[in-house]
Order: C-alpha cells, then structure tokens, then sequence
C-alpha cells in the first residue's frame, strides 16, 4: 500500500493565505493526482509594525512544484504553474492540479508560494503616519509597505510544503534524508533590523509634503520603473509625469490627474483609472489588458498600438483619441462624450463591445 506523509508544512500566513495537499494514486500505484489547494482568507492578515499595524490581502501568488523521484505532467521535475490573479480579497479557493510518475521507490515533493511587492495590497493602516499626509505621498508609502511585506514576511516563500511519496507503508527509510527548505529563525532576525531602515525611510515621506512622487520616490529608494506596480494613487497628481515603459500593473490611479502624462510601453493591466483625468496622455503600445477608464477623461490622448483588450470605457470622455492599431476585443465602451460615430462603428468592427442602449439607438 503506497503512502504520502508531511515533511514539512510551513503556513505562517495563514490568515492570508492556506496551502493543503492531497494525493491519490491512480489504479496502477505507479502515477498519481496531486492536488493542490490555495485559499485566500477573507479580509488578508494584520501585522504590528512601527507602533502601528496593517492590513495586507494579497492580489495573486506565483506557485511551483519540484519532484525528486518523480515526473510531472510534461515528464519534467519542475512546474511552474505562474500567476495565479485573485480580483478582491475574498475569493473562492483556487485548485492546482499536477500528474505525478514514479520513477523509484519514493519520492519527495516540495510546493512553494511566492508573493511579489506589486501583489501586496496594503487594505488599511492605522498609526502610521498623521491623518493628513496628501495622496502623493500615500501613495510611495503604500508601496514601501508592500515592499517590506513581501521581502521581509513574504521571503523566502509565502507558504511552502515538502511531502514524501512512497510504493510501500515504510515512510522512515533511511535512505530518505530530509532537510527544511528554509532557514525561518535566521529571515526573521533580518527582519527585525530591516525594520528600523522601514520607519526612517517613511518618515521622510511624512516630511517632504511637497514632492512629486517621482522625487519621492528616489527619496527613499523606490525604482519607478518596477515598484509602482500596485500602487495605491487615489486622487494623487501625475500631471505631466513620464512613467513610460514602466510596470504599474493592478494600481489604483481612480481620480488621479495624469493630463500630458507619459504611459507609453507602460505595464497597466487590470488598472483602475476610474474617474481620472489622462487628457492629452500618451500611452502608444501600453499594456492596458483589463484597464478601467469608466467615467475617465481620455481628451486627445494617444492609444496608438495599445492592448485595450477586456478594457471598459464606459462614460470615458474620447474626443480625438488615436486608437490607431490598438487591440480592442471584447473592449466595453457607451456614452463616451466626443466619439463619433465612424469611431463607434470601428469599434464595433474590431470586436468592441456596446455595452449602452443610449448610444445603441445613436449608431442606428
């Protein structure tokens, strides 16, 4: 009778996310089905820090299975299953499946979950910083926490787990050497120094009301090119900003002002631009897979060669936007002011989708 013990299961974060395994051989006792289960627990986890606290949910993990002794689904040792994306913080538990071949008597099986900086969504803080700190500067500190949070708790993995599979009830054989993945004491004593380099670095956001978040940025160590990603600029002013070629992939820029702002080649998937102001922005080959711009001004901004696929433009001001070569399947758009008709129909005619009965009974 074949067996398949625990090892070693490391959940810390298990307010913020559970990983289980179960394993089922197949008739034959020579493959088997690993499953995998990842559940995002309502409201994320807090953590104490600073005097202070915060509470983080997390917008999608990386996962990785690795075999010893053992194929996966392609016949290889490593799977990589990539990003999984969770779209709130409260969702329904995310199954993993992998096919699993003996190659030998036993085998050792290791998962490991992984959370990037931009996948750290800080949901709330309190006694942080003053209440009245300006949105600019809530925003460079929101993403220093998140970066804290992921390369301090997060590292070296979320959650992990190494199980043992083997062809007979004798799970104790010798031959098997075990050893922890990680070294949990030694990251938490980094943690604990990396700590006082946190609260000095946001304290100089706290006094420096007056930069720009770019300036802030670089004050404290941030690179706008990668760890805006995520980021949290409700009602921030962007005007005029060159962000170009950067990635900024789930933030929240709802109400934000990036007039004359440069977005060209920027990473913006699943964004929320909800009411902001992007007049006159240029945004030529941006990433805007997913992007939200309803009730947004996008007044003479340039889409030249964009991937607006999945994107809802509802109510998005579009008078003489460029959309020359943008990508535009299943993009939701109705009672946008300034769109002319030719426009629509081109719309329509590249896979749009009409989501307005008001401007239904115009194109007739």
């Amino acid at each position: 009778m074949a067996t398949f013990s625990s090892l070693e299961i490391f959940n810390p974060h298990a307010t913020a996310m559970a990983l289980r395994a179960d394993f089922h051989w197949h008739v034959q006792g020579e493959k088997g089905h690993l499953a995998l289960t990842l559940t995002p627990q309502p409201n994320g986890q807090w953590l104490s820090l600073l005097g202070g606290k915060l509470r983080f949910w997390l917008r999608g993990i990386g996962l990785s299975v690795q075999a010893e002794g053992a194929t996966t689904n392609h016949g290889q040792n490593f799977f990589n299953v990539g990003e999984t994306i969770f779209t709130s913080e409260s969702v329904a538990p995310q199954a993993v499946n992998v096919e699993l071949a003996l190659t030998g008597q036993w085998a050792r099986l290791q998962a490991e979950v992984k959370a990037e900086a931009r996948q750290v969504a800080i949901a709330e803080t309190q006694g942080l910083w003053p209440p009245d700190v300006s949105p600019n500067q809530l925003a460079i500190a929101d993403r220093l926490l998140a970066k804290f949070v992921a390369e301090n708790h997060l590292t070296p993995a979320l959650c992990w787990g190494q199980w043992l599979l083997t062809k007979s009830d004798d799970a104790d054989d010798p031959q098997i050497i075990w050893q922890p993945l990680y070294n949990v004491e030694n990251n938490r004593i980094v943690t604990e120094a990396n700590t006082v380099n946190l609260g000095d670095r946001l304290q100089s956001v706290i006094n420096s009301p007056h930069l720009d978040c770019l300036a802030l940025a670089k004050l404290v160590g941030l690179d706008s090119q990668r760890d805006l990603a995520g980021g949290k600029f409700v009602g921030a002013n962007l005007n005029g900003i060159d962000l170009s070629n950067s990635l900024l992939m789930d933030g929240n820029f709802r109400g934000a002002i990036l007039t004359d702002s440069d977005l060209s080649n920027a990473d913006l998937r699943r964004t929320n631009f909800r009411g902001a102001d992007l007049s006159g922005a240029y945004l030529e080959g941006a990433n805007l897979h997913q992007a939200d711009f309803r009730k947004s001004s996008l007044a003479v901004a340039t889409l030249i060669g964009t991937d607006l696929r999945g994107a809802n433009l509802r109510g998005a001001t579009l008078q003489n936007v460029n959309f020359s070569g943008a990508r535009v399947e299943n993009l939701y758009f109705g009672d946008n002011p300034g769109l002319p008709p030719s426009r629509q129909a081109w719309l329509l005619e590249n896979g749009a989708q009409l989501a307005s009965e008001s401007v239904q009974e115009m194109l007739r």
